[in-house]
C-alpha cells in the first residue's frame, strides 16, 4: 500500500512539473512590445553609415536617444523629460553644453497636438526653428502631421495619412513652398507579420500608435512613380532583426537595417 502511494504521489509530482514547464513554454511573447536597442543603417555592401540607441524608464518611455552619424554631423544625445502635459526633447552636441530643445504639448490622452523647435545661434541665443501640429483619429493613429518653417504659417509641409484596419494605406506630402504640389504613396503590408518596429518600440508612445503589420511595398502618384521594396529577417521571438530597403519613395531608400532589443 505504501508503495503504490509513494508512486501515486511521485506521479503526481512529475505530473505538476510537466504542466508547469508546459504552461511556461507556451506562455505567449508579444513581440510588439519589445523595445528596441540600437539601430544600425549600413549600405548594401554592409559598410557602417550610422547608427541609434536607445535607453528607457521602468514604464518603457524613452529617456535617451544617440544619434551617430559620421563624419558629416557630431553624435547627437537626445534626452527626454516627462511632464503631465508636455515632454521635452533635449538635444545636446559632441563637446556642448549648450542645447537646442524640442517640446511637445500634450492632450487629454497624452498625444503630442503640437511642438515647438528651439534652436541655438552662434550668438548661444535660443530661436524658434520649427513648429507642427498633430490630429489623430478616435483610435489614436496619426493622420495628419503640419510643419511651419520659423513659425511661419505661409510656409509649411503637411503629411497627411490614411489608415485601414491599422496600418497606413497611403500617405500624402503637400509643399506650401516651391510651387506647391501633392504626392501620394500607397503601401502594401505582409498582413501576417507583427510590426516590431514602431513608436512602442523606441519609447515615442506620445507619437500615436504603430502600423500593426510590416510593409511590403510602396509606390507614388507622381510621374513616373518611384517604388519601394521591404523584406525582413526574424530573430527567435519573431522581432525584426534585419530589414532591407530597397527603393527611392517617398520614405524609401536603398539601405539596409539592423536592430537589437532589450
Amino acid at each position: 500500500m505504501k508503495s503504490l502511494t509513494l508512486i501515486a504521489f511521485l506521479t503526481l509530482i512529475i505530473l505538476v512539473c510537466s504542466c508547469k514547464k508546459n504552461h511556461d513554454n507556451q506562455t505567449p511573447v508579444n513581440p510588439a512590445s519589445s523595445l528596441i536597442k540600437s539601430m544600425i543603417f549600413t549600405d548594401t555592401t554592409e559598410k557602417y553609415m550610422s547608427s541609434m540607441s536607445f535607453q528607457y524608464d521602468s514604464q518603457g518611455k524613452v529617456t535617451q536617444m544617440i544619434f551617430d552619424n559620421p563624419p558629416d554631423i557630431d553624435s547627437l544625445k537626445y534626452k527626454y523629460e516627462y511632464y503631465s502635459t508636455m515632454v521635452i526633447e533635449k538635444i545636446f552636441y559632441r563637446n556642448n553644453d549648450k542645447y537646442g530643445r524640442t517640446v511637445y504639448y500634450l492632450n487629454s490622452d497624452g498625444l503630442a497636438i503640437s511642438e515647438t523647435d528651439m534652436g541655438y545661434n552662434h550668438n548661444g541665443d535660443s530661436s524658434v526653428a520649427q513648429t507642427v501640429t498633430y490630429k489623430y483619429n478616435t483610435d489614436g493613429y496619426m493622420l495628419e502631421k503640419k510643419s511651419y518653417l520659423f513659425g511661419d504659417t505661409a510656409t509649411w509641409m503637411s503629411s497627411n495619412w490614411q489608415i485601414q484596419n491599422g496600418n497606413n494605406a497611403s500617405m500624402s506630402v503637400s509643399l506650401s513652398a516651391l510651387g506647391g504640389g501633392s504626392v501620394t504613396e500607397n503601401y502594401e503590408y505582409y498582413l501576417n507579420t507583427t510590426n516590431t518596429l514602431g513608436n512602442t518600440n523606441i519609447g515615442m508612445m506620445f507619437l500615436g500608435k504603430s502600423n500593426t503589420n510590416l510593409i511590403k511595398s510602396s509606390v507614388t502618384n507622381n510621374t513616373p512613380p518611384k517604388s519601394g521594396t521591404y523584406t525582413y529577417t526574424f530573430d527567435s521571438m519573431n522581432r525584426i532583426s534585419k530589414e532591407f530597403l530597397r527603393g527611392e519613395g517617398l520614405m524609401t531608400s536603398t539601405v539596409n537595417l539592423t536592430y537589437t532589443y532589450y
